[in-house]
């Protein structure tokens, strides 16, 4: 009986000394992400996608905290950075992991921009932090940065790409290396519906990919499906646009063409998900 006594004992100081800490843990993350939310790097209209692509949430899905070093792919025009950069920058460590220039030869402007990424992020420190990290996947030679050196990639709106330019698997092996086991691969993607027609090559042409197939290609290099959020669904997208995705805002490829139409129906239906990195 005293040593029953003693074992309960034992673990009510145990639940009593981690629960406070593990709560006090939390608010400050939620506070991180909220003032990250509202820091002033932003620009002005960058806050007006929130209600649609749901930031704060997502790194909330992901576990992501202000102490951890996380990648995001594809930084395109900033719009995670700015929010995800600062969340960092005092306690943590951002890394840009643009796509690599050369497996974009064939396209020069795009390819100059995608190379000059680096001072990009060298002339902005402020917002970045002095230790931030600007490179670019997949990398040429070795690792964008140290193997297992990462506690989460974010991949938004991106992976489409990776097919369409012919490099999924060298990046999604290279994903699976830079991250620590255990560590964090979270994906925002442009859905087609599971009985479109064609491939992955064929649905990526639009921007999109199949969730089944999507969750199937990334599991093979090493990845476990822990979580599905449709914190990003959009039942209005029909998926039926002569120009994929892009016809949506905020690109509205169409220009003026219907922009009302395309507006009211908002953003694509995205897949969001949580994978985790397992022994391969």
């Amino acid at each position: 009986m005293m040593r029953q006594r003693l074992t309960f004992s034992v673990i009510l100081i145990l639940l009593t000394t981690w629960f406070p800490v593990a709560v006090f843990a939390q608010q400050d993350t939620d506070a991180a992400i909220e003032a990250a939310l509202a820091n002033s790097f932003r620009k002005d209209n960058d806050p007006k996608r929130d209600s649609m692509r749901h930031p704060g949430e997502f790194f909330r899905f992901l576990g992501i905290k202000p102490s951890m070093t996380v990648a995001e792919v594809n930084p395109g025009g900033g719009w995670y950075s700015r929010i995800l950069a600062p969340f960092l920058r005092r306690n943590g460590l951002y890394v840009g992991l643009e796509h690599h220039p050369d497996q974009y030869a064939n396209f020069t402007n795009f390819a100059a921009s995608l190379r000059a990424y680096p001072n990009k992020v060298d002339q902005d420190r402020d917002m970045y932090g002095d230790r931030a990290i600007a490179t670019w996947i997949p990398a040429r030679n070795g690792l964008p940065v140290p193997a297992e050196s990462v506690d989460a990639v974010i991949a938004v709106r991106a992976l489409h790409n990776w097919v369409r330019a012919n490099f999924f698997d060298s990046a999604a092996d290279q994903v699976w290396q830079i991250l620590k086991p255990g560590g964090v691969f979270g994906v925002v993607q442009h859905r087609a519906d599971d009985d479109a027609q064609g491939d992955a090559l064929t649905t990526t042409r639009s921007g999109r990919w199949k969730q089944v197939e999507l969750v199937k290609a990334i599991e093979s290099h090493g990845f476990r499906l822990v979580a599905v959020s449709e914190m990003n669904a959009n039942a209005k997208d029909t998926k039926d646009y002569i120009h994929g995705v892009w016809t949506l805002p905020p690109r509205f490829a169409l220009g003026d063409e219907d922009r009302a139409k395309y507006a009211a129906i908002g953003e694509s239906d995205r897949m969001t998900l949580k994978f985790e990195k397992v022994a391969r």
